[in-house]
């Protein structure tokens, strides 16, 4: 029988050790168990390595562990780590690590918990205001990680899963697709937490890719390239990326585009991530030629 994604449970728990919730660190908590299993079976499977971002008391712990996967959970408070030890004491499948997970070293954490050259699967139930500086560390380690299952805010989930030439399309979209496979698991309501978020949430999974979606000679410039174009939105790509990329003037961006066979008057929201690596190349190979001239 689980015991803790319920909110009789959950409020037993912080109770029991005396925890006021902290707002600062998104403490909300999975309270109905269908969604913590549909979470854990989205994720792994059996003998799976898995790494859980904010275990929280262990709401989704527990059915990551009942699907027999060794889990290293990284928990920020202090206070809830020691929750987690006395609630798992008798799993010698789980591992807590006390840190904020966006100070970890992803390499040195997996050297430390994982098994050598094994790649590992990761979940997390995200705090909102974390959820991009969180995806962007996942992405720096992408070929450590075979997939990634995390709960995030709805309008967050939209953006990674928009289209090209729609509001919601933007470099967190490209950033994404650049690295992995987005899909969206299902929807989660606000009323399935305690105490209860201001917004619903979606569960994405991300397969990481073997090797980046479009191949491109010089990541940071492709990188530069998107935010230029999303930064301005109502530039065409031709102003965008003439006052936003370092160096580059009119007539050089107006001839790169004109090489990578982009339209100047276009905005960025309606490229998609080979348009990206086109500009990107074309641009890498024109600037080349230029100093050598």
């Amino acid at each position: 029988m689980y015991k803790i994604a319920s909110p009789s449970k959950t409020r037993e728990i912080l109770k029991k050790y005396n925890i006021k919730l902290n707002k600062r660190w998104g403490q909300n908590f999975l309270v109905d168990p269908r969604i913590a299993e549909g979470i854990a079976e989205a994720t792994c499977d059996a003998g799976d390595e898995v790494l859980e971002i904010g275990p929280g008391i262990g709401s989704l712990t527990e059915f990551l562990l009942a699907r027999s996967c060794r889990v290293v959970a990284v928990e920020i408070d202090p206070r809830l780590t020691a929750v987690l030890i006395e609630m798992f004491e008798n799993s010698d499948q789980l591992t807590v690590v006390e840190g904020d997970f966006l100070d970890q070293d992803l390499a040195e954490l997996h050297e430390k918990h994982f098994s050598p050259g094994r790649k590992i699967k990761v979940v997390g139930n995200l705090p909102y205001y974390v959820t991009s500086p969180i995806l962007i560390k996942l992405f720096g380690s992408y070929q450590q990680i075979s997939a990634a299952t995390l709960m995030m805010q709805k309008e967050v989930a939209e953006r990674i899963m928009a289209q090209p030439g729609t509001k919601e399309y933007g470099s967190l979209t490209v950033l994404c697709r650049y690295y992995s496979e987005p899909e969206i698991i299902f929807n989660v309501s606000r009323r399935n937490f305690f105490p209860p978020p201001e917004v619903d949430s979606t569960v994405v999974r991300f397969k990481m890719l073997s090797r980046p979606s479009v191949m491109v000679l010089d990541e940071d410039l492709f990188f530069k390239i998107v935010r230029a174009a999303f930064n301005q939105r109502r530039k065409t790509i031709l102003n965008a990326l003439e006052k936003s990329v370092e160096n580059w003037n009119k007539k050089d961006t107006a001839h790169i585009l004109k090489l990578a066979g982009i339209d100047p008057m276009m905005r960025g929201e309606a490229l998609d991530l080979s348009d990206f690596a086109a500009i990107t190349n074309c641009a890498v190979e024109f600037l080349k030629e230029k100093l050598r001239n």
